[in-house]
């Protein structure tokens, strides 16, 4: 049975994290791992996927945690059907593959979707948190208007958005399927990554003598994940 490249996704994310507990590693030690040598032991990651994580070491811990993120959120939405989302084996919690996720089912779709939001969502998060050296608060929309003036840290979701992209969508370059599943597979992830995009809200907070809001200080901020 071929095990799809989500599964394999998140394979590769249990992975990272059973080993940080293995090796009771904090998120800052992690970083300092030698990039060959911690990449090369998260089996199932494709050619680029390799390439992404010895070039990008430090924001596997936050990949891992938003395919983790992913995950329990599938779990969640699908508790009270029939498939409810069973990737990981209970007894030996190995991932495997699953013969709804070989399909073109809408099980599958939802799964590619949610996984590359979870991803995009977690690397925003932890950006934000400046966990993350490469990236930090998106500074685009810093102006001001006449009702309220930009500032304060905006999620910067487009980091988040490119992240997850190059990282999950590696997975089906080269991949052998076919050119309709893959399309398809690229399709499912982009529109996770857009749902996530097209929630962004704006959040102000009002300043003034006796709360009369005479100016409004306003940033992009992405909603809870459920």
């Amino acid at each position: 049975m071929m095990v799809t490249t989500t599964t394999t996704m998140i394979r590769a994310a249990i992975l990272l994290s059973n080993r940080r507990k293995a090796l009771s590693l904090s998120s800052s030690k992690i970083d300092r791992l030698h990039p060959q040598w911690s990449c090369r032991h998260l089996h199932g990651l494709t050619r680029k996927q390799l390439r992404f994580c010895r070039r990008n070491i430090e924001q596997m811990d936050s990949i891992r945690a938003g395919a983790q993120l992913a995950y329990s959120e599938c779990q969640y939405q699908f508790q009270q059907r029939r498939w409810n989302c069973s990737l990981i084996n209970p007894n030996t919690k190995e991932v495997y593959g699953d013969m709804i996720l070989n399909r073109g089912t809408r099980e599958a779709a939802f799964v590619h979707a949610i996984s590359s939001a979870g991803i995009a969502y977690r690397i925003t998060r932890d950006c934000s948190k400046g966990l993350i050296d490469k990236c930090g608060c998106d500074l685009s929309a810093l102006k001001r208007t006449d009702q309220f003036n930009w500032n304060g840290c905006s999620d910067n979701v487009r980091y988040g958005v490119a992240v997850s992209r190059a990282f999950v969508d590696a997975a089906e370059r080269g991949k052998n399927q076919s050119l309709e599943r893959k399309i398809m597979n690229l399709h499912n992830n982009n529109a996770g990554r857009q749902v996530l995009e097209l929630n962004t809200r704006k959040q102000c907070k009002c300043h003034g003598l006796s709360g009369s809001c005479e100016m409004k200080t306003c940033w992009k901020s992405m909603p809870t994940f459920r």
